[in-house]
């Protein structure tokens, strides 16, 4: 089965400078927090007790070796309580979660137990979910604007509409329903699961 955790993140927004573009610290070293994501990295790093978490961010950076090495470590931390485990990361995330003979009684508390366990003990959480964000979304600008963006790339929202106005619509109900209704409620006149799937992308990978 395909399992999607929700992983809390304290992100700040950020002013965007030189994205990418490295400062000098008083040392004279170049800071590893400089970047449209050094503030969510550093922040993570300083609020983990995790040593994996802390080592993997001391540079402001989630390699694809250390990603590679952190999903590895999540297989075989899942495998030893009895338990097939997959990611699967086509932008928005996810896990697929199969029991073996040996985990066929456990309950879904208990296999929720077992992966949130894992899932901190590796450093999966929340290494793995900040590095797909980053992926997703490298300069690191307000959600909410890229999706705006995608909806109406896709011609799913009217390209007139502002930022302010798409964030006023969500709020409202009547609103939200009369313009996104198409793509979120089965039951509505003209819904479209076309569309609704395209919609699902704009709101989970928008810069795809």
């Amino acid at each position: 089965m395909k399992v999607r955790r929700v992983i809390a993140l304290l992100l700040p927004v950020l002013v965007l400078g030189c994205p990418g573009c490295a400062t000098q610290s008083t040392s004279g070293q170049a800071d590893p927090f400089s970047g449209p994501w050094g503030a969510s990295l550093k922040q993570v790093r300083d609020e983990s007790d995790n040593e994996t978490v802390r080592k993997v961010l001391e540079d402001g950076v989630i390699d694809d070796a250390e990603q590679a090495q952190i999903e590895s470590d999540m297989t075989q931390c899942m495998a030893d309580l009895g338990y097939e485990w997959i990611y699967i990361d086509k932008g928005d995330g996810g896990e697929a979660v199969n029991p073996t003979e040996r985990a066929r009684g456990k309950t879904a508390q208990e296999t929720r137990r077992h992966l949130d366990g894992c899932g901190k003990s590796t450093g999966f959480d929340p290494l793995l979910e900040l590095a797909r964000q980053i992926r997703n979304n490298p300069e690191h600008k307000d959600i909410n604007e890229l999706i705006l963006e995608c909806l109406q790339r896709k011609k799913l929202i009217d390209k007139s509409m502002t930022l302010d106005e798409y964030l006023y619509m969500l709020e409202d109900p009547a609103a939200r329903y009369r313009v996104l209704g198409p793509y979120e409620d089965p039951a509505y006149p003209d819904y479209d699961p076309l569309q609704a799937g395209v919609f699902v992308q704009c709101t989970t990978s928008p810069q795809r």
